[in-house]
């Protein structure tokens, strides 16, 4: 009885014993993939905060529009404004080479957005703090727009699988609207 008792309470600490590898070399196996992951994705990238620097000295201008796109290879999209007028400038994430570049066309547009650029009293770095404190996460696009005659600064903001709304008054800072983006 002792013997048959002792051979089942070894079955139990081998099954025990199994059980407990399979988990820690899944754990193993699926934590390094996920981290594999981010550092592909972010690997040698530049921050937004280099690419902005880096494209508002070369340009000699300051970039009033900013947006990442997540394709392949990942860009930032910027819009500059120089001393000839706007540039739309599209730049590689990783390597930091400008992709394209061109005037925007549209006189009218130009004037009204220099003037916008020019009312705000809230700078676009302002305007991401105060986004920020209100929804904690990851700016992928900013804009300078006018919603209602208000001028405003709309900015997204990812928050792991969520993706958030979030306007800014661009004369006063206060926080206008805030939602949920579907």
């Amino acid at each position: 009885m002792k013997k048959q008792w002792s051979t089942i309470k070894q079955g139990i600490i081998q099954r025990k014993k199994v059980i407990m590898t399979v988990s820690i070399a899944s754990v193993l196996l699926f934590g390094g993939a996920a981290g594999t992951a981010v550092y592909a994705v972010n690997k040698g990238a530049l921050s937004e905060d280099e690419a902005v620097k880096m494209i508002s000295e070369k340009l000699g201008g300051e970039v009033t529009q900013f947006e990442k796109d997540w394709d392949q290879p990942m860009t930032y999209e910027m819009t500059v404004k120089t001393e000839e007028g706007y540039q739309d400038v599209d730049v590689d994430a990783e390597k930091g080479e400008i992709l394209s570049q061109e005037m925007e066309d549209d006189d009218d547009e130009d004037m009204n957005t220099q003037k916008s650029v020019e009312t705000a009293k809230i700078s676009m770095d302002q305007a991401e703090k105060i986004a920020l404190k209100k929804v904690d996460g990851q700016i992928t696009d900013v804009e300078l727009d006018s919603e209602n005659g208000i001028l405003v600064y709309e900015l997204e903001i990812n928050q792991g699988q969520k993706e958030y709304d979030v306007v800014v008054d661009a004369t006063t800072g206060k926080v206008l609207k805030t939602e949920l983006d579907d």
